[in-house]
């Protein structure tokens, strides 16, 4: 049988539990890599759009004495199966714990949260639904389904509904629904879409702001999420692709942005709020010596 999956229903990051599979998948530079499946894991699998959790897995023996073992990947396979990917065989059998590493499962779950909260409001704000979701490793994107550009008003617009809502801190909830009631809610216009397989599936809710079929880690309440920042525009086959960031990547990207901003600013010899002016004038000398260069060369004798 496929593994428990303890993040469906529990935030817990630390867990007992016993190996229930193991075998070699492949030898490579680095030694032996080998696939294990336990009988239950917090360590959520690479999928819609959220890479997989990492941490260790720790043996022990009867003396005391622990095994550290690191886990590099977590995949599910067509069965349904979680394999987790490690570079120490385990003996099928063996009692362990695992451990999820903290700050990468919080960072995945402001991120995804914020994705679920961001594209709602996208929808309620523009009308503009979101077609694909992807987690970075320092940003994250979304694609909007829309020809026309959106208008940097409209995306602050957005931005500031959205931090709107972070700030009221709204519940997040998930439940197990039958496939029959979530055909319900599509019908209602409570779901967008629905994933193809079959059997209950998994709904997150934002409270008051959307329902979403979703097998992701996410925060307990908007408030969580830290904060969300709109990074950039980028036009795509499908539409147009909005990169952000949440939580405490916004503090990191906003303390890189001002060291590269107070970098030209003290090249410049200006405050930091006088960039811009500065730059533009500069822009405006160099076009104004092109042309009093073009006019000097004019009248210069020609070339033998």
């Amino acid at each position: 049988m496929a593994a428990e999956r303890l993040y469906y229903t529990s935030a817990v990051l630390d867990f007992d539990t016993t190996i229930a599979d193991i075998r070699l998948t492949k030898t490579d530079e680095l030694g032996q890599l080998w696939q294990v499946a336990l009988a239950e894991t917090a360590f959520y699998p690479t999928g819609g759009g959220q890479p997989s959790d990492r941490g260790m897995l720790i043996a022990y023996a009867p003396s005391g004495a622990s095994l550290e073992v690191p886990i590099e990947a977590v995949e599910e396979d067509e069965d349904g199966e979680v394999w987790h990917y490690v570079r120490k065989p385990l003996i099928e059998g063996t009692e362990v714990q695992g451990r999820v590493l903290a700050s990468r499962r919080m960072d995945h779950e402001q991120q995804h949260s914020g994705q679920h909260l961001l594209s709602a409001v996208f929808l309620r704000e523009l009308t503009l639904t979101t077609v694909s979701f992807h987690l970075g490793a320092e940003s994250s994107t979304i694609d909007l389904d829309t020809k026309e550009r959106p208008t940097e008003e409209q995306l602050h617009q957005v931005e500031e509904a959205a931090n709107r809502v972070v700030a009221e801190s709204r519940p997040i909830w998930s439940r197990f629904v039958e496939r029959e009631y979530a055909e319900d809610m599509l019908r209602r216009g409570d779901l967008r879409k629905l994933p193809e397989r079959e059997g209950p599936m998994r709904v997150v809710q934002i409270q008051g702001i959307e329902f979403n079929a979703c097998g992701g880690t996410h925060v307990e309440n908007t408030g969580a999420i830290g904060a969300i920042s709109i990074r950039r525009l980028e036009k795509v086959k499908q539409g147009w692709r909005v990169e952000f960031c949440c939580g405490q990547r916004v503090v990191r990207a906003a303390r890189k942005d001002y060291i590269a901003l107070d970098a030209v600013a003290r090249t410049l010899s200006v405050g930091a709020a006088d960039v811009q002016a500065r730059v533009e004038a500069l822009l405006e000398e160099k076009k104004a010596q092109a042309k009093e260069l073009k006019k000097l060369k004019a009248l210069l004798p020609p070339s033998a």
